[in-house]
């Protein structure tokens, strides 16, 4: 009788090992995937913001373009 149900237990450890490893496949392809997407979504969302136009209003011009200001000046010194 145990020889019976060991015998049917090995049968049925090596038939399902395949669909073991088949489910560990698929998970690993799927996170994959969804890396994948999600670098694809990143660039998307970098690029649309880097493609929107720069508005600022009239008073704080200045302050934008001084924020550099002091790095270029110091660049110039060095050349």
């Amino acid at each position: 009788m145990y020889p019976k149900l060991l015998l049917m237990l090995v049968i049925a450890t090596f038939a399902t090992s395949p669909v073991v490893a088949a489910t560990k496949q698929k998970t690993v392809q799927q996170t994959t995937e969804a890396e994948e997407i999600a670098k694809q979504h990143d660039n998307t969302r970098r690029a649309l913001r880097d493609a929107l136009p720069l508005v600022l209003p009239s008073w704080s011009l200045p302050v934008y373009f001084g924020m550099h200001l002091d790095q270029t000046k110091d660049e110039k010194k060095k050349k």
